[in-house]
């Protein structure tokens, strides 16, 4: 059928094998049908022959009808074969504008696609397709096995995290049918650094030295000094207490506290710790000289907390062993024990992070409560507090013990002559008062019901009951049923004529 387009003849439909127009006199025939997404297509067949033209369009057709059921895959590949073969790197950059709508912290994001890209960059893969888990596995193993800078067992967990959050991504966005690493698994975490507890008798000798030592780090010894005893009375991190502002802290009324955003601790919901008031003062005082809107506290970076740590440490066990040379016994001992030292002879850390341990333990040797503790600390579970705190919790099974019920002491002989009284009073209460009359032949033996009777049982079933209960009050037991001779009543069968 030869069709032109505009005003002289209107386009027509196929019957779902096409249709050919021509869209100037002489000119190509042009094809138009329903391609396999459902949508109109229109193609230039390039001849003038219109024999040719069906057979170009009948071949067009065809392989549309093929792609609708899934026998061959569409000119041009598919959405998923096309964001196979596009670069990674593409890839990362709608993840990252994806994750910054969602809200997700650009830390966070950062640290994510960095990691993607250094594992994907060590197995040699450029795009989606290149993935394979054995190759990744060997990364890990290469990294967890390396001699300097190896990768810890929780290190390896993050690894597997990102990859796990990028490619889930993928899948929701269509760029992806399927995980190609999801049998990869987190290598089981165990702690890799014990901490340690600082006992008051250090924080007393390392608050005196630290808070008149020189500047270090960016801080003054005082700053410095007040900053520990912030993370010792609060539970703060080291991240949460960099940021904060004047605008964070709370300091008048009856129950001064610092006010955190969910932005700005590590579950992502807000945080009140509560102050007391051996530090409220020592804080006015440092607002007294801070910049309104500025930082409280320039901490270091996280990579070295730890370091300006040790070193006023270092300072306050030598001014311990300095109190002591006199004394030369007393010095060795000193010299001996583990006392403010970073690193115990057992192989425990005492590093920024400790300070918040400690601040848990504190409450713990204290007598709080562990769901007291799980809210101060901000755990997620009561088990994470039993689990760190548990074994310095105040020990209460000897209270639990004396709580249970005193047994009085009893005299054997007394106890043998009431139970003797005893048995002789329930004797009595079963013998009869007066002389015995001879019962009913129907009374003796227990009527028949919808069970066998039963002969001088006390205890009858309550469908025997229920006729003794409803006969005795009404009229005597036909004979039948175990009743007196006198009884007349006919029973069933008699009364059926059987």
């Amino acid at each position: 059928m030869t069709m032109y387009r505009g005003n002289n003849m209107a386009r027509k439909r196929g019957n779902g094998e096409g249709s050919l127009y021509q869209r100037s006199q002489g000119g190509p025939w042009y094809a138009s049908w329903y391609g396999a997404d459902g949508k109109r297509k229109e193609r230039s067949t390039r001849t003038r022959s219109r024999s040719d033209a069906e057979r170009i369009m009948r071949k067009w057709v065809e392989r549309s009808v093929l792609e609708t059921e899934g026998l061959v895959a569409p000119e041009g590949g598919t959405e998923l074969s096309q964001a196979a073969v596009l670069p990674l790197g593409e890839h990362l950059t709608a993840f990252r504008a994806s994750k910054v709508a969602e809200g997700r912290s650009a830390k966070h994001i950062a640290g994510t696609a960095q990691i993607i890209e250094a594992s994907a960059a060590a197995c040699g893969w450029t795009k989606l397709a290149d993935l394979r888990p054995d190759q990744l596995e060997r990364h890990i193993a290469e990294r967890q096995g390396s001699a300097t800078n190896g990768w810890t067992p929780r290190t390896a967990g993050k690894c597997v995290a990102a990859w796990r959050t990028f490619l889930r991504w993928c899948v929701a966005d269509g760029r992806l049918e399927s995980d190609p690493l999801a049998r990869l698994k987190k290598p089981a975490a165990h702690r890799q650094r014990e901490r340690r507890i600082l006992l008051p008798e250090e924080w007393a000798w390392l608050r005196a030295t630290t808070a008149d030592a020189e500047t270090r780090y960016g801080l003054q010894g005082a700053d410095r000094a007040l900053v520990y005893e912030l993370a010792l009375e609060t539970g703060l991190r080291a991240g949460e207490i960099s940021c904060l502002t004047p605008g964070h802290l709370r300091l008048e009324g009856k129950s001064p506290h610092i006010q955190l955003d969910p932005s700005e601790t590590k579950n992502r919901r807000p945080a009140r710790q509560y102050l007391r008031d051996s530090l409220v003062n020592p804080l006015k005082q440092h607002l007294l000289v801070a910049t309104p809107g500025a930082r409280l506290f320039c901490l270091p970076p996280s990579t070295e907390t730890a370091a300006m740590l040790r070193r006023d440490l270092a300072e306050a066990r030598e001014a311990w062993l300095g109190d002591a040379a006199a004394n030369r016994e007393e010095f060795a001992r000193r010299n001996a024990s583990d006392f403010l030292r970073p690193v115990s002879t057992d192989g425990r850390h005492l590093d920024f992070h400790a300070l918040r341990h400690t601040s848990g333990a504190w409450l713990a040797m204290g007598g709080a409560s562990p769901k007291a503790i799980q809210t101060f600390m901000r755990h997620s579970t009561i088990s994470l507090t039993l689990d760190t705190y548990g074994h310095l919790l105040p020990d209460e099974a000897h209270q639990t013990v004396s709580k249970l019920p005193k047994v009085p002491a009893v005299d054997p002989a007394t106890a043998v002559q009431n139970c003797a009284s005893g048995c002789r009073s329930v004797q009595t209460r079963r013998e009869p008062k007066g002389p015995t009359e001879p019962q009913e032949p129907h009374l003796q033996t227990s009527r028949a019901g919808f069970e066998p009777a039963t002969g001088g049982l006390e205890v009858r079933c309550s469908i025997q009951l229920s006729y003794r209960d409803r006969l005795t009050n009404a009229t005597p037991a036909p004979r039948w049923l175990g009743g007196p001779p006198e009884a007349e009543e006919l029973s069933p069968r008699r009364k059926l004529g059987m």
